[in-house]
């Protein structure tokens, strides 16, 4: 179970990287729906994908 601050630091920032990215759906209202392991999940998905990004930069 998540702590409710870092969840909503997870959520703004799936929300953020989202609309970077184009998913429209990907917004906090729709998150604050979502399961725990969802939003882990997206969490995850979209910090492994920056740090992939940033390798590629160097």
């Amino acid at each position: 179970m998540f702590a409710p601050e870092l969840r909503r630091e997870y959520e703004n920032y799936v929300s953020q990287q989202a609309a970077n990215s184009g998913y429209r759906t990907l917004v906090t209202s729709n998150l604050q729906q979502a399961s725990d392991l969802t939003v882990a999940n997206l969490f995850h998905y979209f910090n492994i994908r920056d740090e992939s990004q940033q390798e590629v930069n160097q």
